[in-house]
């Protein structure tokens, strides 16, 4: 496998580590480190609005470049802007497009444009910096997806630009099965459901080395507190918070000393949501007589760890998660877990039989997973200690890495 030099477009590369604190950069970051391992050259091209303090960087054979929109903003990049959303149906990317036609042109050339579409812009930007510039094969991971509900289903928005991206891309990448088949929604003009799946192909997400150290090291740790629950996740709807707490006192743990603990904070201000939050926090309140209820708020990853380790069972309640990275951060700490058959990691939990799988919304469903899952007579917490030593190895940065690795090879020397 002959080295090659790959230009990889990631929005959220250096924002996990910003946001919070991690000197050893967040997934991104630590995957295309460990491509860039293998022998490869990544040139890392940056959306991200945390860089925006930061020239360009060397980390090994990885260099970034920062997206010129997101240093200033000026009346002409405006006007700009708009131009591109009547033209492209999506905003923000002329801008970005120029300014990437002419550093993939000085720094080229690039074997494989790899592309991650956890937000379109930069995908678009990529495609329309194909004019006057001989680009690469475009290799797309689908890493995460915005949905919204509608009537009780996922619904993805920005049909127009990732349809474009697809419909360029040589090979889609995605992180679950129930990705992929959500996908399928963008087959239409230019791109059948045939075409669609043929490029789909599935790779699993990494796992931040801290945690794959801190589950190495679990054997140590101390034992989890008696009928501790632990919620994480954003306090949203569609994460589960509300029904996580209208859920609570219908266990019959409820009625002794336990402790329900939510982890999470609201992603934006929003009141409507606020005022339902502290109406399901007072009716929670009044319920729960003998159980307590802690709400930690955001935390840092290390607390993050240190609150998996504490609990007895880990839930997420998502009416919708393309994958869930929380499921197998649980199971690798040992601790069994309880999910909906709308998140994407839930398989994991039923092959290795390490939790109960509910129906999503559903609040009587996740009362009686709770009480079964801390039934003493269950063999879900030996089962997740067995499964977290098994997933260790294949959600690391290395392995993800050998596996991404084939596909850019494979595409961008394609067999004669």
């Amino acid at each position: 496998m002959r080295p090659l030099k790959i230009a990889l477009l990631a929005r959220s590369y250096w924002e996990e580590s910003q946001l919070h604190g991690n000197e050893e950069g967040g997934s991104t970051r630590q995957l295309a480190e460990a491509v860039a391992a293998l022998g490869h050259e990544v040139v890392v091209l940056s959306q991200s609005p945390e860089v925006r303090k930061l020239k360009t960087a060397q980390a090994g054979a990885l260099e970034t470049w920062v997206s010129p929109r997101e240093k200033h903003r000026s009346l002409l990049t405006a006007l700009r802007d708009r131009g591109a959303k009547r033209t492209y149906a999506h905003p923000k990317v002329y801008s970005d497009a120029l300014s990437l036609r002419e550093f993939l042109s000085r720094r080229g050339p690039f074997d494989v444009l790899w592309a991650q579409a956890e937000s379109p812009d930069g995908l678009i930007a990529a495609i329309l910096a194909r004019q006057g510039v001989k680009l690469p094969p475009l290799l797309v991971q689908v890493q995460a997806l915005r949905s919204r509900l509608q009537k009780g289903v996922a619904i993805f928005t920005e049909k127009a630009p990732l349809g474009l991206a697809f419909r360029q891309a040589a090979r889609i990448l995605v992180n679950s099965e129930m990705t992929a088949a959500g996908l399928l929604r963008y087959a239409g003009p230019g791109l059948s459901a045939d075409a669609l799946q043929a490029k789909v192909h599935l790779v699993p997400p990494n796992i931040l080395r801290a945690f794959l150290r801190a589950a190495q090291e679990s054997g140590s740790s101390p034992a989890p507190m008696p009928d501790r629950v632990l919620y994480i996740g954003a306090l949203t709807p569609v994460k589960g918070a509300l029904l996580f707490l209208r859920a609570a006192p219908k266990t019959e743990v409820s009625k002794r000393i336990s402790t329900f603990v939510l982890l999470g904070d609201f992603p934006e201000y929003n009141k409507r949501l606020i005022r339902r939050w502290e109406e399901a926090q007072e009716a929670a309140r009044v319920l729960l007589a003998g159980a307590r209820v802690e709400y930690l708020g955001h935390v840092s990853s290390f607390e993050v760890i240190r609150q998996m380790r504490l609990a007895r069972v880990v839930v997420l309640p998502s009416i919708y998660d393309g994958f869930a990275r929380g499921v197998v951060e649980a199971l690798m700490l040992g601790r069994p877990v309880i999910t909906t058959d709308q998140v994407g990691a839930s398989p994991l939990v039923r092959a290795h039989q390490c939790g109960i799988v509910i129906p999503p919304g559903d609040s009587d469903a996740l009362a009686h997973a709770i009480d079964a899952v801390l039934s003493p007579i269950v063999p879900f917490a030996d089962n997740a200690r067995r499964a977290g030593q098994l997933l260790l190895h294949e959600f690391s940065p290395e392995a993800v890495a050998l596996q991404i690795s084939r596909h850019l090879s494979e595409i961008a020397l394609p067999p004669k």
